[in-house]
């Protein structure tokens, strides 16, 4: 599914292009998957549970957990265009998917948080600020992904954690 969407884009895609790029057979297929969302979806959260191990495994700090995220990004365009462009395809079920993973991702990103630091009033809470850095990474990624500049994710990184250093020093209020 990941390697068909990719080619083609969810939409395009038709159970027979899976089957053609698994080498499975139709009936194979259907023993699986009641329909290509289906499929999707089970695509969707196999990579998502991939990246939420390379994640967790990155150590204890923002920037390894970020670098490991989009170094596999880089090797793995097509999982990560299941992630960030082909789930949101798949409806208000790929869209509910899609916020719970960033939900997820946000967490891990509060987690490297400093567990004392507390927000003054009118300021942007530490799980707001992770949904707005998770969002703007989501987008550099999508754009990256689909002007085929996938490779150069993980370079970002560094520009990322300093994008979050910074936001630690501002006064952003709501």
């Amino acid at each position: 599914m990941a390697q068909s969407a990719a080619v083609n884009g969810f939409l395009d895609v038709t159970v027979d292009d899976v089957i053609v790029a698994a080498r499975a057979s139709r009936r194979t297929f259907y023993e699986h998957f009641a329909n290509r969302e289906e499929c999707l979806l089970a695509t969707y959260d196999a990579i998502r549970d991939d990246i939420m191990v390379i994640v967790a495994e990155a150590g204890p700090a923002l920037e390894p957990a970020l670098a490991a995220l989009l170094r596999y990004f880089a090797a793995w365009p097509a999982h990560a265009r299941v992630l960030c462009i082909d789930i949101l395809a798949a409806g208000p079920v790929g869209l509910a998917r899609h916020e719970a993973t960033m939900g997820r991702l946000a967490a891990e990103v509060v987690r490297y948080r400093d567990p004392l630091e507390r927000p003054a009033p009118g300021m942007l809470r530490s799980d707001d600020v992770a949904q707005a850095v998770l969002g703007a990474v989501h987008r550099i990624v999508q754009r990256r992904l689909i002007d085929g500049r996938h490779a150069s994710l993980p370079r970002l990184a560094p520009a990322i954690c300093t994008l979050l250093a910074a936001e630690r020093l501002t006064t952003a209020t709501v």
